[in-house]
């Protein structure tokens, strides 16, 4: 097995792409009760559950060749566009409660390798995701979704919404209050992108929900 390993065999600068490649295809060959979708970079292997989008995003590093394992729970309907985005992102290290264990070479030795991870998958990765498989899920056990430090953390989209989902309006304020305590990041002018002319401001777009949703408690349709 490839845990049990001594010696890895590295590849090839020139082989690191097209090993990659053969690494998502062996993927979903073994995968089939996942979608599994491949870019240059990005092997996703999701699938969709009570609505909720359980995805495993396996990442390419342009420099090492290295690849970063990560976990994403996200609402499919708010994000239907946007397939290679994460949310409530989790390193598999964490699931595993073994750092090292997000991070994995790309060497020879691909195909053990792949046993690896698709055992993974069907053993930490699926109780991971039974764990929150449902918005009521996802509420009952918020503590182990909530950010320990906030910073620019993307947990609290997923609690907003679980919050939506089971009309528990009192969460609904306290995370968008958490959302919106979060600082500003500061875009230079060679980041700046002309926004599209029906984008809207996400602060603007929150304070809105809040407000229907104290709206809603106060008419007694609170869950």
């Amino acid at each position: 097995m490839w845990e049990d390993l001594k010696v890895y065999r590295p590849l090839d600068k020139k082989d690191i792409s097209p090993t990659f490649k053969k690494l998502g295809l062996e993927l979903q060959r073994r995968l089939t009760d996942y979608t599994v979708e491949q870019t240059n970079s990005i092997i996703k292997i999701s699938r969709l559950r009570n609505g909720i989008e359980q995805g495993i995003f396996i990442e390419k590093h342009i420099g090492p060749a290295d690849l970063q394992v990560r976990v994403s729970l996200k609402p499919i309907d708010f994000y239907k566009r946007h397939r290679f985005t994460m949310l409530n992102i989790v390193p598999l290290g964490d699931i595993m409660g073994q750092y090292r264990r997000t991070f994995y070479p790309v060497t020879q030795e691909w195909l053990e390798l792949a046993d690896y991870l698709v055992r993974r998958v069907e053993n930490e990765m699926e109780s991971y995701f039974k764990e929150f498989d449902t918005f009521d899920k996802i509420i009952k056990q918020r503590t182990k979704i909530e950010p320990r430090d906030f910073g620019l953390n993307n947990k609290y989209e997923l609690l907003i919404y679980a919050a939506i989902k089971t009309g528990n309006s009192k969460l609904l304020s306290q995370y968008i209050d958490k959302k919106l305590e979060r600082p500003a990041m500061h875009i230079s002018k060679a980041e700046y992108l002309k926004p599209e002319k029906d984008e809207i401001s996400e602060v603007e777009f929150l304070t809105k929900i809040k407000e229907l949703g104290q709206l809603f408690a106060s008419s007694g349709v609170d869950a």
